[in-house]
């Protein structure tokens, strides 16, 4: 056993790689694509946000 922490290092190598695997999965699993009426919400809100900024005088180039 005169290389037990290289065996230990090894073992949390692939360890480490597999949790990481595994939390990219389930990240990917959880991001979902929107639904067109999300995507319609959203588009509406970004228009109005950007129509409320351009009314506002502050906004406006001298």
């Amino acid at each position: 056993m005169a290389n037990g922490a290289g065996d230990l290092w090894s073992l949390l190598t692939v360890v480490g790689v597999i949790i990481l695997g595994c939390a990219i999965a389930y990240g990917m699993l959880r991001t979902r694509k929107m639904t067109r009426n999300e995507k319609a919400v959203s588009e509406r809100a970004t228009d109005n946000l950007y129509k409320q900024e351009a009314r506002d005088p502050a906004n406006r180039s001298v």
